[in-house]
């Protein structure tokens, strides 16, 4: 059994072979036959031809053969490729180039309006810098004026930093010329410097706010004075209205004034009620400040310190004609030759002897007030002398129209006489004001 089978072997290996061989001896002959084929072809379409020439009767032939014909038609064929792609070569670049330029076209553009944006987002940040360093000295004032509200109510001094560091633009232009730039490489540091003004933008909006907040709380504080201040005027007697229009364009010479000029509004009204927390900061602030320098004038000091009142303001019985008549001051009785003060600073534009009223000086307080003291026994001032409150200026005597030793006192103001006694009443409320000292 072994040898058949070694035998078996033996036959199927050789076998093998004889099959593996014929294979390949099968594969050489058909790539063969291929070329074969193929040389016949090409000996057919490229047989062998022949130029002849003819000069003076000569004639000469040149043979070309078939192998310089395939290179003769290949060299064609390699010149007719490098035409064809040195030409798309070259018109494909030229569109690469053309759109290269609308890309720097577009980027020059780009360039142009983030500087444009730049600029203009600078300068609106400087003036809201400036708008909030302007508030913060008059914020400053109002509370440096009032003690009673701390200082460190300011919000933070970071604006004028914020001045001071704003970024700059780089003066060096990008070069949009170039092939290789991109539109976003060009703008590309304006955007960063965009993300540094937006937080400088939301620092001052910050600060602002805080302005603002303090703002109200000084507003609220300023109309409880004005509140108090016309209350007090009410009080008197006199038109606040009237008080402010007289004392408009007169500049107090007794109180300590000053500060930067702030614009507002010239219709007060309008601003007093204004949403904009500012400009009705302003414009309480400046109504406060005119009725108080107005109130500087009022003649609030009592004219004698012993009396008792013999004759009030308004309609009477005339003393001697024992009619109704028309009492445009208040008679003051006291003793003989007792002092008389001025009750308030002032000038003298009568001192002398007055009909009915006697010996009699008229005291000029500005703003409209004037103040009239009658039946004096003696006057100690004459016409044209500057008087401070309660410097002496006479004695209490019966002199004119008189039945006994008093003094006739009047206050007139814008033209028309006002009962002294309401001034008497408010006239720890007028000091206050004119001292400036509001309770908290």
């Amino acid at each position: 059994m072994k040898i058949i089978a070694f035998i078996y072997a033996l036959v199927s290996n050789a076998a093998y072979k004889n099959i593996k061989a014929g294979f390949v001896n099968k594969r050489m002959r058909t790539i063969s036959n291929f070329f074969m084929k193929l040389r016949e072809t090409i000996m057919q379409r490229f047989p062998e031809r022949q130029l002849y020439f003819r000069t003076n009767g000569v004639v000469r032939f040149v043979s070309i053969s078939h192998r310089t014909q395939l290179i003769a038609i290949f060299a064609l064929f390699g010149v007719f490729v490098w035409t064809a792609l040195t030409s798309y070569s070259y018109v494909f670049r030229a569109e690469i180039l053309a759109a290269k330029d609308v890309e720097l076209a577009k980027a020059e553009k780009n360039y142009t309006k983030a500087n444009e944006q730049f600029d203009n987002l600078k300068k609106d940040i400087q003036k809201s810098t400036m708008a909030l360093e302007q508030r913060q000295i008059y914020l400053q004032q109002l509370l440096e004026a009032d003690k009673s509200l701390s200082s460190t109510m300011l919000p933070d001094q970071k604006q004028s930093q914020i001045k001071n560091t704003l970024p700059q633009k780089n003066n060096a232009e990008p070069d949009v010329i170039s092939y290789n730039a991109e539109s976003s490489d060009v703008i590309g540091v304006y955007q960063n410097h965009k993300a540094q003004l937006a937080n400088f933008e939301f620092s001052i909006a910050r600060i602002e706010q805080q302005q603002q907040a303090l703002a109200e709380k000084m507003i609220s504080r300023i109309s409880r004075k004005i509140e108090y201040v016309e209350n007090t005027l009410k009080k008197s007697g006199i038109k606040s209205s009237k008080l402010i229009q007289l004392s408009r364009n007169r500049p107090s010479l007794s109180m300590a004034m000053g500060g930067p000029f702030i614009l507002y509004s010239e219709n007060n009204d309008i601003d007093l009620s204004s949403n904009e927390p500012f400009a009705k900061l302003y414009a309480h602030h400046n109504r406060l400040i005119d009725l108080e320098s107005a109130m500087q004038h009022i003649p609030v000091g009592k004219p004698a310190k012993k009396y008792y009142i013999s004759s009030s303001f308004g309609i009477r019985k005339d003393p001697f004609k024992k009619k109704w008549a028309r009492h445009h001051g208040i008679d003051m009785a006291g003793w003989w030759k007792t002092p008389i003060y001025a009750s308030a600073n002032g000038t003298i534009i009568k001192a002398g002897r007055n009909g009915a009223y006697g010996n009699f000086i008229e005291i000029d307080h500005g703003n409209g007030f004037r103040s009239r003291y009658g039946h004096l026994s003696k006057i100690l001032v004459k016409k044209g002398d500057k008087v401070t409150l309660e410097q002496k200026i006479g004695l209490m005597g019966s002199t004119g129209r008189s039945t006994s030793p008093h003094l006739h006192y009047e206050i007139w103001f814008n033209g028309k006489p006002i009962n002294p006694q309401k001034i008497f009443k408010a006239s720890n409320n007028v000091l206050k004001i004119q001292r400036q000292e509001y309770d908290s």
